[in-house]
């Protein structure tokens, strides 16, 4: 498979070759961009990771972005690091007047597309459609699993399925090798990169932390191979 591949190439690549988006929580290259709200981002110190960003979304959803276009022949892997530190709930009362926190809600639905961590890449033509990936943290859904939010935006599980909260990942994906895969189409660069904490659907609340983001060098998919079955393959 093709992403087995990327993570052997990963193995080799060298902080040379990596181009650094975000450091150290610093948001000058990046824009706010708010859905619903105001999401409380505020750089913090980590033992581990030194200065990093903490979201803390309260029936919020906005975030930042980064609208550099990025040359996916030249770096077509994104790499970050993220945690989680309290996963999106909301409140609501039984029938004895008590009330507990709830996160039994439908992260595919519109009315429960709410999570603690989201970054998103995409397409910004002038023209045509905005078209976007979201890697999120999910808590009701399976690593790996995919789903359509409309024709033009795509979900992707990355982190949650029984993960430790409050642990840091370092998570690597080919842009290239996704956009083949969900959208069926070749793509050369991206217009944006956009990061979002938000609970406004389901009008709760959740915490995370966003660490460093970087693209690193790596095989670019040639235009003649499509995905069939997970696989890379050269078209017939």
């Amino acid at each position: 498979m093709y992403k087995l591949l990327v993570t052997g190439l990963l193995l080799f690549s060298s902080l040379s070759n990596a181009k650094p988006i975000l450091l150290e929580g610093n948001l000058d290259a990046w824009s706010s961009v708010s859905t619903q709200g105001e999401t409380n981002y505020e750089q913090v110190v980590d033992m581990e990771q030194g200065v990093v960003l903490r979201a803390h979304s309260q029936s919020s959803s906005s975030g930042f972005k980064y609208s550099n276009k990025i040359n996916l022949n030249k770096t077509p892997i994104l790499q970050w690091q993220w945690t989680a530190q309290q996963l999106p709930f909301f409140l609501a009362m039984s029938e004895d007047g008590i009330e507990s926190k709830q996160n039994n809600y439908d992260e595919k639905s519109k009315q429960g597309d709410d999570f603690a961590l989201r970054l998103v890449v995409g397409l910004d033509p002038l023209f045509g459609d905005k078209k976007s990936i979201h890697y999120v943290w999910a808590q009701n859904e399976k690593i790996g699993s995919h789903w359509d939010i409309d024709a033009f935006t795509k979900v992707m599980v990355v982190s949650g399925e029984n993960q430790t909260t409050m642990q840091w990942q370092t998570l690597a994906r080919h842009i290239q090798a996704d956009w083949l895969e969900l959208f069926a189409e070749h793509i050369e660069h991206i217009d944006f990169v956009s990061f979002i904490t938000d609970t406004d659907s389901i009008q709760g609340e959740s915490i995370a932390y966003y660490g460093d983001m970087r693209t690193l060098a790596g095989k670019a998919i040639p235009k003649d191979h499509e995905m069939k079955d997970g696989k890379l393959v050269a078209k017939e």
